[in-house]
């Protein structure tokens, strides 16, 4: 070892000793003064705080942890709940396709559910509603004004479908009427010699008014055609509710009322008569089913859009009116509505059936007039490419399928 060496390590035990020391003095020093100052001073030492407890996680929070950590089996649930969410939709929707809607039958197989429609009897899908709703099992009337109504009825050759005559201009004689209806309702049947005896049940009131009319601003429309559409759509169809509702409140039975509300929604132009008519049977609807809710009886507004009416369907193509854009919702799905609002024990208070209804009921609403405005075009004349001609209605006034507005360009 050379000098440097050992001179190095001298000086090192000695600094060592040194520090050794120093530390000693200051522990020495430290250990008196604790001893000397008070517990309550604030220089004197005090015990750590206990360390915070963190709240436990929240589910949701726990759930983030767990779909973090396990992500390969967080998406194959998510895909197994899309593909089974999708199938199950498929499914329940072909199943009601598929249902047979039948109306109920007594024990010797007669037809006991009854239902009576008020509107333009020879309108195309009135006359399409009343036939199906026959072909289903339910004895159907139908409410005629007029000898021709009534012998049109009777010329559809169905035993279950029978004129309902009301003369509505005469009071006495319509509540006559009435009286011998609610008769045949509380009477016992039999339907052949030997069969049990039952009774006809009241199932419902549909109301199919007739709301449209021709495209016409309102300086061109006169003041009797106001009155006339004003009697002929609302009023009749207030009087004939007023006529039926003791009935329907004893019985139960449903009110249906069905209207076409896309031109109505959009509240365009050259329309101020379908959408006052329209207007003013919406309020009478709204009124009448919070009445009749203290009562327990349902009331179900049907919205109608495009709906495609086989018989119209056909005119259009042998006049060669283009086909739509868009294809029309099916008949069947308006006949099958009706019976399920017709047997559901609560029904619906608003349904939208045909394509476009709940759309443009929603752009009605919630879309500004202008923008509405801009996007029908108001500046340019509309053209009613789907009207039905008044001398195709055979007796009615109009139709109460939906008139498709498009725009030039």
């Amino acid at each position: 070892m050379t000098d440097a060496q050992q001179l190095f390590d001298y000086a090192r035990k000695q600094f060592d000793s040194i520090a050794d020391d120093v530390e000693r003095h200051f522990e020495q020093v430290a250990g008196q003064l604790r001893e000397w100052m008070p517990s309550d001073s604030p220089f004197a030492a005090r015990p750590p705080p206990p360390p915070k407890r963190l709240p436990p996680p929240t589910a949701l929070q726990a759930a983030q942890r767990w779909v973090s950590e396990h992500r390969a089996l967080t998406a194959a649930a998510v895909a197994f709940l899309a593909t089974g969410s999708i199938g199950a939709f498929v499914f329940v929707k072909s199943s009601e396709g598929k249902k047979k809607r039948r109306a109920k039958r007594s024990t010797s197989g007669a037809r006991t559910d009854v239902v009576v429609i008020a509107g333009a009897v020879a309108n195309p899908l009135t006359s399409a509603l009343y036939l199906d709703l026959e072909r289903r099992g339910f004895v159907v009337y139908v409410v005629a004004n007029t000898r021709e109504e009534e012998h049109y009825i009777r010329t559809q050759s169905r035993i279950d479908l029978l004129p309902f005559q009301v003369d509505l201009t005469d009071p006495f004689a319509a509540q006559d009427q009435m009286a011998r209806f609610r008769n045949l309702l509380e009477r016992e049947h039999v339907a052949f010699e030997g069969a049990d005896p039952h009774r006809l049940h009241f199932a419902g009131l549909i109301l199919v008014p007739d709301t449209q009319g021709s495209p016409a601003s309102i300086s061109d429309i006169s003041s009797e055609e106001w009155s006339d559409a004003l009697n002929a759509r609302v009023l009749n169809t207030i009087a004939t509710t007023q006529l039926f509702l003791p009935t329907v409140t004893q019985h139960k039975a449903k009110v249906l009322l069905l209207t076409p509300s896309v031109t109505p929604a959009l509240k365009l132009p050259g329309h101020a008569l379908e959408s006052t008519v329209y207007g003013a049977l919406e309020g009478f609807t709204s009124s009448l089913s919070a009445e009749l809710k203290q009562h327990d009886v349902s009331l179900s507004h049907f919205k109608l859009g495009n709906i495609d009416v086989p018989s119209i369907t056909a005119r259009q193509r042998r006049e060669g009116v283009p086909k739509p854009l868009f294809k029309a919702t099916p008949l069947r799905t308006l006949h099958d509505s009706v019976f399920d609002a017709l047997v559901a024990k609560r029904p619906s208070r608003t349904w939208h059936v045909g394509r476009g209804s709940l759309a443009y009921d929603i752009i009605g609403r919630w879309v500004p007039a202008g923008v509405v405005g801009w996007m029908m075009g108001v500046n340019r004349k509309p053209k009613v490419v789907q009207e039905v001609k008044e001398e195709d209605m055979q007796g009615s006034q109009g139709s109460l399928t939906w008139e498709k507005v498009e725009q030039d360009g």
